[in-house]
């Protein structure tokens, strides 16, 4: 049987991720549901117990099929019986990583391991900088997309964090999520022990992240220490005061999307709508939200094994919407709906981009990716400057 956009190019896995996907398999009903809004499904299959069934036959899968989902648990929120194709095609692709020797050579890995290698560099790494010596211990992790956006932004947002919360640091750092979607765990455990071992020796108590996927990264992998949303700690210590009903005078309606690794993170979706209220941005909820939210295109990195498949959702997303402009707290999702066709903002922007207010320009321009590894080299020196 041939799948619509399969090549066969077969490769195997292990029984224990066989039997992880018979369990998911046997619990599907093939109704469908999660077909309409998954980024990857209709391209490849029928159903999904059709294709679950198919790869638990020949216990062979076309490495094509794991390496395009978005990884973005859709698929599970509205499904009935909880199916959670997520954790399948995730075990696949870790198994498929460790049979094979590595990720087959038709996916396309060599940007991530470019970016992994680079991003763990001292080139473009910091130890934790702006620390106090007494009991509470905080580090501000603005994450990888956030620092090749604007090195700027993250330091005014770390300067007012310092100003709000009793001795916070700073570490500019990746938390190796790339690597960890491929499915290469031995190579993430190797990136990921490096940050720990960071937190570790500055005794880091608690961890400020303004990216969603390091919220998540760094939770599932540092028990002791813990994770906060940088949007929940805004909101419980207030916006800047020169920011409060700065958006009122704002002719433009944003619609607001919701990156999908908080899709079970209420409390974030809770805390940024606070503090687009405190703003007084018009903001417009998009059919797909909060816990219902939908890939921005990104996800899973199919940007780089599927990047058809990653346009193509990228531009279903941002027509899922009237508005001309797309809010999020996500730069990833920011950069998502730029190459779908939107003008895109961040949150930060309207708290600490004064110049976006100066040229009433309230959208990212585009940034090339030789200007996104230098602003990081940037913020590594801006911070190593940092005094106690």
């Amino acid at each position: 049987m041939q799948f619509k956009g399969v090549i066969q190019m077969n490769v195997k896995f292990d029984k224990e991720t066989k039997k992880a996907l018979k369990a998911e398999k046997d619990k599907c009903t093939g109704c469908r549901i999660c077909m309409k809004n998954c980024p990857m499904l209709e391209q490849y299959c029928i159903s999904p117990k059709q294709l679950l069934s198919k790869i638990d036959e020949d216990s062979m899968v076309d490495p094509i099929i794991p390496f395009s989902c978005a990884s973005c648990g859709y698929c599970t929120q509205v499904c009935p019986e909880e199916v959670n194709l997520n954790k399948v095609f995730l075990k696949l692709r870790m198994s498929i990583v460790e049979m094979n020797d590595g990720i087959p050579q038709s996916i396309n890995n060599k940007a991530v391991k470019f970016h992994q290698k680079s991003s763990f560099s001292k080139l473009f790494t910091t130890k934790i900088m702006g620390l106090q010596d007494n009991q509470a211990r905080r580090v501000f992790f603005p994450g990888c997309s956030l620092t090749a956006y604007s090195p700027k932004l993250v330091m005014r947002t770390y300067n007012y964090l310092r100003k709000k919360v009793p001795n916070v640091g700073i570490m500019v750092n990746c938390c190796g999520k790339p690597t960890y979607s491929m499915g290469d765990m031995n190579t993430f455990k190797k990136y990921y022990s490096t940050v720990q071992k960071t937190f570790n020796t500055s005794f880091i108590e608690e961890v400020i992240v303004a990216c969603q996927n390091c919220y998540h990264t760094i939770s599932e992998n540092s028990p002791n220490q813990k994770v906060i949303s940088l949007w929940e700690m805004i909101a419980e210590v207030g916006i800047p005061d020169d920011k409060v009903g700065k958006g009122c005078s704002i002719d433009a309606v944003f619609a607001i999307h919701d990156p999908c690794p908080t899709r079970k993170n209420s409390e974030i979706h809770d805390s940024v709508r606070k503090i687009t209220q405190k703003l007084d941005l018009n903001i417009k909820e998009m059919e797909f939200s909060r816990e219902s939210t939908l890939c921005c295109g990104s996800g899973g990195m199919i940007g780089v094994t599927n990047k058809e498949l990653a346009l193509k959702q990228m531009k279903k997303r941002v027509n899922q919407t009237d508005e001309a402009y797309i809010l999020s707290y996500c730069q990833e999702c920011v950069e998502s709906m730029k190459q779908g066709g939107k003008k895109s903002v961040h949150l930060l922007d309207f708290l600490f981009n004064d110049d976006m207010y100066f040229t009433k320009k309230f959208f990212q321009k585009n940034i090339n990716t030789y200007k996104k590894w230098s602003n990081r080299y940037i913020a590594k020196v801006k911070v190593e400057k940092i005094k106690t």
